[in-house]
């Protein structure tokens, strides 16, 4: 009987070790962000324009109607997700095949990506959309040029 007791417990004990593995697994992908999946492919696309607007002095002439439109869109985006989004919004998507789709910030002369990165970085902040994220008050985004 007690060898039956023991048994028993040592199969609960096992049960939950197998369950929290799990969910500590679930855990970890549930912070995962993807298109498509968390949030909609290319969820950013007005913050585009208004970043172009804000940097680069192109655009609608009504710059605030835009920004509305970007903190919503923004807004719509899970708090977790907001940074990989505005990577998206950035950098853009990178196919298996190597192509970049989605996103992606364009680079000229006269209004460089990198100053376009540094603007739509501050998208979350109080003087822009003040929304919570991982890692207020701006967003840290790596260019895959960095390494």
């Amino acid at each position: 009987m007690a060898s039956d007791r023991r048994r028993f417990l040592l199969s609960g004990a096992v049960l939950l070790s197998v369950l929290a593995v799990a969910a500590a697994a679930l855990e970890s992908v549930k912070d995962e962000c993807q298109p498509g999946v968390d949030f909609p492919h290319n969820p950013l696309a007005t913050c585009h324009t208004y970043v172009i607007k804000r940097v680069c002095g192109r655009g609608p002439s009504r710059p605030m109607l835009v920004k509305e439109r970007c903190c919503r869109e923004l807004a719509a985006v899970p708090d977790h997700c907001r940074c990989e989004a505005l990577r998206i919004l950035m950098d853009g998507v990178r196919t298996p095949e190597g192509r970049v789709v989605e996103g992606r910030l364009g680079d000229t002369r006269d209004c460089p990506r990198e100053e376009q990165r540094t603007f739509a970085a501050t998208l979350v902040t109080a003087a822009e959309c003040n929304l919570s994220s991982v890692q207020e008050p701006g967003v840290r985004v790596v260019s895959p040029d960095d390494g």
